[in-house]
């Protein structure tokens, strides 16, 4: 586990990139797609449960630190998205190889929907109601939609970079 930590950091630097650069950038009717999000996502159905949540944790703070949200609160909802995904990828549910072709970014499209109503609700009890400003209903669509596209080659992704740290044990 710890040789792939660093594989894992790496990657979810360069994710974090994405997000900043690139995502952070583009709107679908006014909403950002959250990438950091869809990263714990691929992790954890491409079964590796522990690297999900430690991506989770870091690719949203390190989010957090760029942006005026309640700070942790994409990390909370990062690390909710890849435990929940990570015990259906640890019993082959959302595997790419042996389920059909559409089951994986089914799932992944349930995370981008459901992530921005989790997000929305716990900024309402950390006391920041501007997140209410925008169409929750709209962010949860654009999510789902774009989690749904993007989720097979960044499962792939995440697949070899749990692989990377493996070496031979595999």
């Amino acid at each position: 586990m710890r040789r792939q930590l660093i594989p894992a950091a790496i990657a979810t630097l360069f994710v974090l990139a994405i997000q900043l650069v690139v995502f952070s950038g583009l709107r679908f009717a006014g909403v950002v797609i959250m990438f950091v999000w869809l990263w714990p996502v691929a992790m954890g159905l491409a079964g590796y449960s522990v690297l999900a949540l430690l991506v989770g944790l870091g690719a949203g703070v390190f989010f957090d630190l760029h942006s005026v949200t309640p700070f942790g609160l994409t990390a909370a909802v990062g690390m909710i998205l890849g435990y929940a995904t990570s015990r259906l990828g640890r019993e082959g549910v959302g595997d790419l190889d042996s389920a059909a072709w559409w089951v994986a970014p089914l799932i992944a499209a349930g995370a981008g929907f459901v992530a921005p109503l989790g997000y929305t609700f716990a900024g309402f009890f950390a006391i920041d109601f501007q997140l209410w400003r925008g169409s929750v209903l709209a962010m949860m669509v654009v999510n789902a939609t774009a989690f749904f596209i993007l989720s097979r080659p960044v499962i792939r992704v995440a697949r070899s970079i749990g692989r990377l740290g493996e070496g031979a044990i595999r």
